[in-house]
């Protein structure tokens, strides 16, 4: 038999390529649609697209074979032609099958593809035999029919690999990968054809064969026409699912919209809830039942002013300016029916619907912790926090306010500053935790002094109260004085007692002065005259304050500078030996020569250091130049004498004290029994930390006296306590001892050195002065005399005379 040979028409081929491609593309594009519709929705996707795509695959088959030409008429059986497109429509609906599952293991994908594969190889070799040929017989190449097979099974693997890949986007570029994907994909279906119409042979039974005649219509038509539906069903579809998609898109986002708005309402940790135009209550999350322990049915459908807890008025107020357009933002106390109030901040916005207002939302958020916060602050800010009192911050802005008001109304307001006595040794001795309570003790009775008028007490820093009160008369400030200072009434602590007094300076308004400032500036003037004058007493301002406040600030300037110029000096009076006559002692006394001014008195100057504190640097260079003073006597070969130096209350306070006097010595090379140290019995108060001082002075093995003896308010149960060598009488008990007139002192006097003698004490009677004095004191037995009897004091190099005065008496004895 004769083998008969056909020609391709070129342009049918290349439409058959261009079918395949849009085909593969409609595949890959549909793959997504199908894996992402749900229910009835995906059955009708995965029936268009199986219809589509088999559509596609038997027109580019169909096409194929149109394009082959055969030197023989050719007929085709209608019903072998749908048999082979129903069944490119059924490979095609298992292939996006396959690939709208979720998950697509290697097993299934090869199984997929072999199966895919075998369809698409049928409907080829079942479309070719739909071929009516007279008198020629059909055959195919074995190995090129089995290659044919293969490639379709190749193809449909990779093409469900590429369904899979691209049917969830993956980048921007997501559209131009598909369309290379469905190029990939038609070269495969193109060439599992063309090679399957390569391994076809057509054999002609009689050498006689005559040649074609016309069908009744031109292949080419034929061929066109069918791409031409084939593309209007690929093109419908794939506008479809691009509609659909884009529809499916919104309809995603909307439901995420609508998911995020009720995630937001239902939520939300803030109370949300709506409104229509009216006012009316329409919904609420359940943060508002949080916020106000009402239920939601309490709210829903009523309106705005029916709600518990709601100012009305306040809310119609902001929710009529919500209506104009205005969004409103404010607070309000909000008080639930438990009794808790709740501080809340409210937003309201208006709600808009096609251009107009039709109703608010409203936020209720909870900021109770915030204001609490925020009061906590200001209360800091303007507090004091261990007392409760106003700061001087809040006192200064109150007192302002209270002075303007006195302008009007033409009151007069008194202004006290006051300063806790000795405060600094209670708390140094008894501790930080005891100060604490002594001053919260004191504000307490500042609290309590009302006096019947308007009145304001404050801390102002450290152990300084200031104290504000309107007047009904300018007598009625020394009452309110007067009423603040209990010393008598005991602070028990701890089990240990406290008499807490305190200086006090007060100015009136408007008297002494029209604005805060001045008038805080004249009371601490006066505060200053009653703390030079040993505190326990109150104080008026009046003019010549200033001019001794003046003299102080001159008083503190010239001092720091005498220190550094060498204007001070020291003074020795002595102490002699009633028994042998002999100078047994010397008491060192500061003296300061101003350059201009000459010798300024100590009891000028003393007090002014002791305020600034100078007084230590003072006091620690008198130590020194008495010691100094002392051994280098001895060295001249003087009988050694004892060399007493005052302590100053801040020198007493020092922690370090023993050891910055055993320096000294050390410096000095002065034996520890020359040197004698005197405090007073106001600064031996504080009876355990008294004994603890002095024990540690002694240990250096130096004396200890207790000077001004019989002034202050010490106890003899505590004298005999003290690890003391001397006592010292004051001078104002021996200036009336020689009075006929005057036992007391007399009597005081002898009391005095019968208990030194019991205590085994010795006892020195200062500011002798006259013959009557010093016999008495010797009938008395007294053990040491000092004053003007003997001698001033005087500076080193005459007091030397001394020494060799009382030397040469002493040898003529």
């Amino acid at each position: 038999m004769e083998q008969l040979g056909g020609q391709y028409h070129h342009g049918l081929m290349a439409l058959s390529y261009l079918v395949a491609v849009l085909a593969s593309y409609t595949a890959l594009d549909l793959a997504g649609r199908i894996t992402a519709a749900r229910g009835p929705a995906r059955r009708l996707w995965l029936s268009c697209g199986a219809f589509a795509m088999g559509s596609g695959i038997w027109s580019m088959h169909f096409i194929g074979m149109l394009a082959f030409h055969l030197p023989v008429p050719v007929r085709y059986d209608y019903g072998v032609v749908f048999a082979s497109y129903l069944l490119a429509v059924l490979a095609s609906g298992i292939a996006l099958y396959i690939v709208s599952r979720k998950e697509m293991p290697l097993p299934g994908l090869l199984a997929g593809g072999v199966l895919m594969g075998a369809g698409v190889s049928s409907m080829h070799y079942i479309g070719m035999s739909a071929m009516q040929l007279h008198e020629i017989v059909l055959t195919y190449n074995a190995a090129l029919w089995w290659l044919s097979v293969a490639i379709a099974i190749t193809a449909s693997i990779g093409a469900l690999s590429l369904s899979l890949y691209f049917r969830i986007p993956r980048s921007r570029y997501y559209v131009y990968g598909k369309w290379g994907g469905g190029v990939i994909m038609g070269a495969g279906i193109v060439g599992m054809h063309y090679t399957g119409m390569l391994a076809a042979r057509f054999h002609a039974e009689s050498p006689t064969l005559h040649t074609a005649a016309d069908n009744g219509m031109s292949v080419p038509f034929l061929a066109y026409g069918i791409a031409l539906v084939t593309l209007f069903v690929l093109s419908f579809v794939l506008i479809a699912a691009v509609f659909d998609k884009r529809l499916a898109t919104a309809a995603e986002q909307l439901a995420e919209s609508e998911h995020h708005f009720r995630s937001l309402f239902d939520y939300n940790s803030d109370g949300v809830f709506s409104m229509d135009h009216s006012g009316v209550l329409i919904s609420v999350n359940p943060a508002v039942e949080r916020l106000t322990g009402l239920p939601s049915s309490r709210f829903i459908g009523r309106h705005l002013t029916e709600i518990s807890g709601v100012n009305p008025e306040q809310a119609m107020y902001h929710f009529n300016r919500t209506l104009g357009g205005v969004s409103q933002s404010y607070e309000i106390a909000y008080s639930r029916e438990d009794g808790r109030a709740v501080d809340l901040l409210v937003h309201m916005v208006p709600l808009s619907a096609r251009g107009r207002v039709t109703g608010a939302y409203c936020l209720a958020r909870d900021i109770t912790e915030s204001k609490r916060t925020e009061r906590r602050m200001h209360h800091l800010a303007y507090y004091d926090e261990l007392t409760g009192l106003p700061n001087r911050r809040s006192f200064m802005d109150a007192l302002e306010a209270c002075l303007d008001s006195g302008r009007s109304a033409q009151e007069s307001v008194a202004l006290f500053c006051l300063n806790l006595d000795r405060f600094k040794s209670f708390s140094q001795t008894a501790g930080h935790k005891v100060g604490d309570q002594l001053l919260q003790s004191f504000a307490e009775r500042l609290r309590g002094v009302t006096g019947g008028c308007d009145f304001i007490p404050a801390r102002m820093g450290g152990d300084e109260f200031a104290y504000m009160a309107v007047l009904r008369t300018e007598g009625e400030a020394a009452e309110i004085a007067s009423k603040m200072n209990h010393p008598d009434t005991p602070v028990v602590i701890g089990g240990l007692e406290f008499h807490l007094s305190a200086s006090i300076g007060y100015a009136l308004y408007p008297k002494d002065g029209t604005d805060g400032e001045s008038l805080l500036q004249k009371a601490q003037t006066a505060l200053d005259s009653a703390k030079r004058r040993g505190g326990n007493r109150a104080y008026a301002y009046d003019a010549a304050m200033e001019a001794a406040a003046n003299r102080k600030l001159e008083i503190e300037s010239g001092l720091r500078k005498a220190i550094e110029r060498g204007e001070l000096d020291v003074h020795y009076q002595p102490q002699v030996e009633l028994k042998s006559g002999a100078l047994v002692g010397a008491e060192a006394l500061v003296r300061w020569k101003h350059p201009v001014q000459g010798y300024v008195p100590p009891s000028v100057f003393i007090p002014v250091a002791e305020e600034t504190g100078l007084i230590k640097p003072i006091g620690e260079w008198v130590l020194r130049s008495a010691c100094m003073q002392a051994k280098a006597w001895q060295a001249a070969g003087y009988e050694p004498i004892t060399v007493s130096v005052n302590l100053s209350n801040r020198q007493f306070e020092e922690q370090h004290l023993p050891e910055t006097v055993g320096a000294v010595l050390s410096e000095c090379g002065l034996e520890p029994n020359y040197l004698e140290l005197e405090i007073t019995e106001s600064m031996a108060m504080d009876v355990t930390r008294t004994i603890q001082a002095l024990q540690g002075l002694k240990k250096l093995g130096i004396g200890i006296g207790i000077d001004d003896f019989g002034t202050g308010y010490s106890s003899l149960s505590y004298l005999k306590r003290f690890p003391i060598d001397k006592i010292k009488i004051d001078q104002s008990f021996v200036r009336d001892i020689a009075n006929a007139n005057d036992d007391n002192d007399t009597a005081i006097v002898s009391a005095i050195i019968a208990i030194a003698r019991h205590l085994q004490l010795k006892v020195v009677a200062e500011g002798v002065e006259t013959q009557e004095q010093f016999d008495y004191l010797r009938r008395e037995q007294c053990d040491m005399l000092q004053g003007y009897y003997f001698s001033p004091p005087v500076p080193a190099d005459r007091f030397e005379r001394l020494l060799r005065e009382y030397g040469s008496r002493k040898a003529a004895m």
